[in-house]
């Protein structure tokens, strides 16, 4: 992921997976969404500890669409909270950033201060895994979509219990669907 930010010109702070929780989470999540959830959830009270106006978060499986900076940046509303780089369907109309409110994944996404707000507002009383959160930010009416995907993930092992054969798998169908190849991203590693 280091040698695709460098390759992107983009500057990076690494922030390592965590296995103590600080925060209350609902029950039924297994220790590797926990943990993370918890990793997210740090880099939100960062960015509010710090004042940040936005951040880009990638998970560390996230290849870049050959053409993102064409991509980025986008022209939306000034009170937006989030960005999804890559979602769980396909976006229609296609090539143009769309207001979605069901999309999963957070392989990549930026999140303004004021989305970290209001997510972080929404789950004081106990927090979910990563993406469904984010879904949960996406009913507010602020958050936008690409299609095809600006990121995919690379689709190799994790430990977070998710499906990620299957998931990679319809990866490779949604882009099929309008042939639209993994050549499109880059995967130098």
């Amino acid at each position: 992921m280091e040698k695709r930010l460098r390759a992107s010109g983009l500057e990076a702070t690494k922030w390592h997976g965590v296995r103590e929780f600080t925060d209350p989470f609902f029950s039924g999540l297994n220790q590797g969404q926990k943990g993370c959830a918890q990793s997210h959830l740090n880099i939100y009270k960062y960015i509010l500890k710090h004042n940040l106006d936005y951040a880009l978060i990638l998970e560390d499986d996230a290849c870049f669409n050959r053409r993102w900076k064409e991509i980025l940046p986008i022209q939306i509303e000034p009170e937006w909270d989030l960005v999804l780089l890559n979602g769980s369907e396909p976006i229609v109309p296609r090539d143009t950033w769309v207001m979605v409110t069901e999309q999963y994944l957070t392989a990549g996404y930026i999140i303004s201060q004021k989305g970290v707000r209001t997510l972080m507002n929404h789950f004081s009383s106990g927090y979910g895994a990563a993406d469904w959160m984010t879904t949960r930010l996406q009913l507010y009416g602020h958050s936008y979509c690409y299609f095809p995907w600006v990121i995919i993930q690379e689709g190799k092992d994790t430990n977070i219990g998710s499906n990620l054969e299957a998931d990679h798998e319809k990866v490779l169908r949604c882009l099929g669907e309008i042939d639209y190849g993994l050549e499109n991203y880059v995967n130098d590693s």
